[in-house]
């Protein structure tokens, strides 16, 4: 796995993604109705479809011998696809209930590490009995750890990045399409230490 074309492509996706979310709710702010729909559906699926982009490059680190294609190849057989965006959706807006979890810095991990288990599941668990999708006590507190380091970085990259959006664009208020575009790239460690613990699994 070529971790800097991760990084790359994992960034592209962001930007695209956040930019267009944010910029279609910037041009509807004048119809409440649009704007609720598109905070409450588009976004949140576009996030998803942004996360499943990432997740697609970052998975190989299971296995050597897999591409991202791979990951698509596994979605798109019996509607797994849908199945993963109603699933995600849905954990997403249960996951906005719960305090703590329903910051970006658990919610985006925990999301993106979901699909990595459910791929993972589909992929091997039907042939490899002593496998187990939860994480050693060990892995969990290196999740922790990144998960908060995640948090103080982008609590620090936020504020000035959001300035220079506001003042590029002539809009306001895009921090928190700029903090959650900052905690995907940033959630990269996290699944990789993951995928790190499901490929042990498979020596």
């Amino acid at each position: 796995m070529n971790l800097l074309l991760v990084i790359l492509i994992t960034a592209t996706s962001v930007i695209v993604g956040t930019g267009l979310c944010f910029y279609l709710l910037y041009k509807a702010l004048e119809v409440e109705s649009t704007v609720w729909v598109l905070e409450h559906v588009l976004c949140p699926i576009m996030r998803i479809i942004v996360l499943l982009i990432v997740v697609s490059q970052v998975y190989p680190a299971i296995d050597e011998n897999s591409t991202s294609i791979d990951f698509w190849r596994i979605l798109g057989q019996q509607d797994q696809f849908r199945d993963i965006v109603n699933i995600l959706f849905i954990a997403g807006l249960t996951l906005s209930f719960i305090p703590i979890l329903n910051h970006p810095v658990f919610a985006l991990p925990l999301q993106s590490l979901f699909t990595i288990a459910l791929v993972f599941h589909w992929q091997y668990l039907g042939s490899i009995e002593s496998l187990t999708l939860f994480p050693s006590f060990a892995t969990i507190l290196k999740l922790v750890a990144y998960m908060t380091l995640a948090y103080f970085v982008t609590r620090e990259l936020s504020i000035p990045l959001s300035r220079w959006v506001d003042r590029k664009l002539v809009v306001s208020g895009s921090i928190r399409m700029g903090s959650d575009a900052i905690y995907m790239v940033l959630q990269i460690p996290v699944m990789l230490i993951y995928c790190s613990f499901l490929k042990s699994q498979l020596v």
